[in-house]
């Protein structure tokens, strides 16, 4: 019997919670609503709204000024995972794309459905305004991205990809949409005429993630082959290639199976001054990079394991990171940039 007492106890020591790793220094906050993982991030132009959507099928408006949930938007009691979400220009609707082949956009006050986008014939994976607010793309797994006119909602043009849509991304002026897809190209479309300008090539895997810095100057791609490509907007070449720094990580147990290729780049999202470029990474922390030299500055130690959206608050202090975990994680960016730079 006293055998079994000594057994008894040393399983319970070994069963017994192992105390939670610190909490990292730059975080300073977390959302909790979602009841799945955090798939896309769009913060309003004034900075005091932020949607997030996520594969639970809601998207949900935050007021950043008090970091609390504003308004659930959900297209009904069947859900769908929501794969991407947009915020217009002026910050009065919201759209969601799901897998049900819909884009919904709602009115953020009333929040009642403004319009739904019929035509997709596959997943939307990615949407956004132009910067003028004239203009709503969307795209996806049917391997085109629909252009909208906003003040009818009728379609403008049908762009045609050779494989899916990952990422999306607007240049400054509206004039230029930039498409990153599965078979490994970013391709560069002229708005006005709807047609092909040219083909950006690369990578070596999907390419998830797209953002134009500020000055319209660099195109930032992030994709599966666990690179980002800083691309010169004037010539439109690569101008560099920035490698992860991984001497301080395990290899994951998902490489070691052959499941996931590494830490994949699933977002990227550049500063307000341009200066900075947020990654968001499968399985791997978040990575800060100084601009215009590609140095990597710092990294995120997100309680996510995996992150799928980043996005900066307007003034650059904050990011705001979403993933697997369910969750928003919120970064004071000064408590680590101020000693990386």
């Amino acid at each position: 019997m006293a055998g079994l007492l000594v057994a008894a106890s040393l399983a319970g020591a070994c069963s017994a919670p192992q105390p939670a790793p610190p909490r990292p220094a730059a975080l300073v906050g977390t959302l909790h609503g979602h009841h799945h993982s955090i798939t896309s991030l769009a913060l309003s132009t004034d900075g005091r709204r932020l949607v997030s959507g996520s594969r639970d099928g809601t998207a949900r408006v935050w007021d950043t000024t008090r970091d609390v949930e504003e308004a659930v938007l959900s297209p009904g009691w069947w859900r769908k995972a929501m794969w991407t979400v947009a915020i217009s220009p002026d910050g009065a609707l919201v759209a969601g794309g799901s897998d049900d082949f819909l884009v919904r956009v709602w009115d953020v006050k009333t929040r009642a459905l403004h319009v739904v986008l019929e035509g997709h014939t596959q997943s939307i994976r990615v949407m956004g305004w132009s910067p003028d607010g004239r203009v709503f793309a969307s795209g996806g797994r049917d391997t085109t991205v629909r252009l909208w006119d906003t003040a009818t909602w009728k379609p403008l043009a049908r762009l045609s990809h050779g494989n899916t849509v990952r990422g999306l991304a607007w240049a400054p002026d509206g004039a230029r949409l930039f498409t990153g897809t599965a078979d490994d190209v970013i391709y560069a479309w002229d708005v006005a005429g709807g047609s092909l300008l040219g083909t950006l090539r690369g990578h070596r895997n999907t390419v998830h993630a797209l953002t134009v810095t500020p000055d319209g100057r660099t195109l930032v791609s992030g994709a599966a082959d666990q690179t980002l490509r800083l691309w010169n907007l004037a010539s439109t070449s690569s101008s560099s290639v920035l490698t992860l720094d991984r001497s301080d990580e395990p290899v994951s147990r998902w490489e070691h199976y052959g499941i996931h290729p590494g830490p994949e780049i699933m977002s990227v999202a550049a500063s307000p001054d341009g200066r900075v470029v947020a990654s968001a990474h499968r399985d791997s922390a978040i990575r800060l990079w100084s601009l215009p030299s590609g140095r990597e500055l710092t990294h995120l130690p997100s309680p996510a394991a995996t992150t799928y959206a980043v996005a900066f608050s307007r003034d650059g202090r904050l990011l705001y990171s979403g993933g697997d975990d369910d969750a928003i994680h919120i970064w004071d960016l000064t408590r680590v940039l101020s000693v990386a730079r």
